[in-house]
Order: C-alpha cells, then structure tokens, then sequence
C-alpha cells in the first residue's frame, strides 16, 4: 500500500494568501516524512477562499518539494478548453520532472460552475468523456490534427511541451458514473474515492472497474484503488477526539443541514441526520481517530470491507486542529500505522 495526502482545501482565513502557505506547509511536511502522493482539490465557486486553481499551489510547491508525486483532485474538466488543460498539464509535468499526477473529474452541481459559464449541469458527463479524449490525443499525437466534437472544435491541433512522462502522466479519475469507471478499469487509470463515501459503496463501484479491466484483458488490480479518509492520530481515542472537536462539531452541522447525502454511509442507529453528532461520527467510521492501534483496526476494516486497495489518502486542508498537532498526526501516522498498513495484501475476501 502507498500513502498520500489530500489537500482537500476549506479553510476559514479571510486572505486566500494564508490558506495557500498553511496548504504548502503541510504538503512540504509529507513530503519530508515519506509521503507517496500529494493530491490538492480545485474547488471553484465555493462559499469560502479556498484552491480555485491547484495547479498553480502545484507549480509553487514543486521548488518546495524534492520526492512527492502531486496531482490535482480533480481538474473540473466541463470548464476548461481541452487544449489548455493538455498544455498545463504537460508544462507541470516538466516542471516536477516526472512527478506530476493527472486527476479530473465533473465537478460538484451546486455551486453553480456550469451556469456562470453558460452551460447546463446535464452536459457535464458528456464534456467530460469528450475532453479526456481530446487531451489524451493532444499528448500522443504525432502529427497536428483536426478534432470535431459535440462541445469542442478545431484544427491544425498541436500542444507543447510533449509530457515529461511519456505516453502521459499517470491519470486518475473520480467519478460514480458507471460509464466512465468502465473506461477507467479499460484503460487502466486509476479509480479514486473521496472521504464521504463507505466501504461498501467504493467496493461496489471497485467490482465495476475491475470486471471492465478483465474485459479489456487487464489485470484486475486493486493496487489502481485510491481512497481517501479522515485520520487523526494522538496517544489515546479521547485526545484524538478532543483535538478535533472545536474544528470539526461546525463542521458537521453545517453538512448536517447543506449536506446530508454526506453521511449517507455513517447513519446513526435511528437512521435520521437529526440524531448525528460529532461523537457518532467517529463511531460510524467517517472519522477515524485515536492511538496508533485504533487508527489501525479502523483502516484494516475499511480495507477489508472494501475488498483492498493500493493508496489510503490523509485527507488535509482543514482547520481541524492546530497546525502542530495535524503535522504530529502525519508523523505518527507514517511512523506507527503505515508501515503496518503496507503489510495488507493488494486483494482480500470481502467481509460479508
């Protein structure tokens, strides 16, 4: 198993210039404690300053940093011409020298992206599809070429640089449509899944991609698994808890009554939002805090119930905690959990 770190930026800072150092610093901690990867999330039109463009924070982080593989979680690709996402991505690629990740995805509907452009959020699959196609043949292309799509036209198409990496970059998708898992497992990209979803949900979504893998004559490998959960690692369950109280109790009603679909996978007992709380939320398993021990059993179930996986993402970017004991719990984690976590098989029986 590797393991990475999700900068999935949300901090409440009134100069976007502070959140960005905060992000950079923790990005630049995992890298010194061995981190594999470093994903950082675009998010554009949200209600707070947050990462509009991840590839900027990217650029600036790669003279910060020497080993860490960086990507963007995910670039929103209905919003951008395909060239332009092509040509930065091959530019970040040379700037990492071979370190750069390349994630995209459609995007969250509800803030309101797709419209401040003119567009429809029931075009976002569809662009999508035709942009990573459209990108792909503007990396491997030898010759200049003509494209004439549904959503994007040209001719005399030719991008530069050429990636460092060749064909391309490593490539991961985030998406719960089954087409385009389907098209992940086919090409072999790898599948990533976000914090709020369960072990049992991924593991449904895990059996898609592999069975499209096999069909096109891959390995079924689960090493090409992403997912990512929230981890906070201190000497006991309580002091992990109370470290994240202040930080997280807001958190949780604001999701409470904006974001319920959220906790679909967490769902106390009774089965009602209403009757989530912080504390049940480390109970359900959407948290997953405590002693070195107790982290480690909480992620061995979630790997087991999924069915295994290659990369487990720290999930960063929050105001959570203080920044001193978030950058003690990357160094624990490294140091007491990963290394027993590396020990798991790439592929296990599902528990029933």
């Amino acid at each position: 198993m590797r393991f990475g770190i999700w900068s999935n930026g949300l901090r409440e800072r009134s100069i976007a210039a502070d959140i960005y150092d905060l992000d950079l610093e923790e990005i630049v901690a995992a890298d010194r404690l061995g981190y594999d990867e470093a994903w950082v999330s675009e998010h554009i039109g949200g209600p707070s300053n947050a990462v509009p463009n991840a590839e900027l924070l990217i650029a600036k982080a790669s003279g910060l940093t020497s080993r860490i593989k960086m990507g963007v979680a995910v670039r929103l690709l209905p919003l951008y011409n395909p060239l332009d996402v092509a040509t930065g991505a091959a530019m970040l690629d040379h700037l990492l020298r071979g370190r750069y990740l390349f994630g995209f995805g459609s995007g969250i509907p509800f803030f309101k992206n797709m419209e401040q452009r003119g567009l429809t959020n029931d075009m976002r699959h569809a662009m999508v599809n035709e942009s990573i196609e459209l990108i792909v043949k503007c990396w491997t292309a030898t010759e200049p070429f003509a494209w004439n799509g549904e959503h994007w036209h040209g001719t005399s198409i030719r991008t530069l640089p050429r990636p460092y990496q060749q064909p391309y970059p490593p490539i991961s998708v985030a998406t719960s449509q089954t087409s385009m898992l389907e098209m992940a497992g086919a090409r072999g990209w790898t599948s990533m899944y976000g914090q709020f979803e369960g072990p049992e949900s991924i593991g449904k979504k895990v059996r898609v991609y592999l069975d499209a893998a096999r069909a096109a004559g891959r390995p079924e490998d689960r090493g090409m698994i992403t997912v990512a959960r929230h981890i906070h690692v201190a000497d006991d369950v309580q002091t992990a808890r109370e470290e994240l109280r202040a930080g997280v109790e807001p958190a949780i009603e604001f999701w409470k009554k904006f974001n319920p679909e959220r906790f679909l996978s967490y769902m106390p007992a009774g089965g009602r939002v209403e009757d989530i709380t912080y504390d049940s939320t480390f109970e359900s398993g959407l948290f997953i805090a405590g002693d070195a021990e107790t982290v480690y059993q909480k992620l061995k179930d979630h790997y087991e119930r999924i069915g295994g996986f290659g990369t487990l993402l720290v999930v960063m970017g929050k105001d959570w905690s203080t920044p001193g004991w978030i950058v003690r719990s990357l160094e624990r984690f490294m140091s007491e959990v990963a290394p027993r976590l590396a020990q798991l098989g790439a592929a296990v029986a599902v528990t029933p």
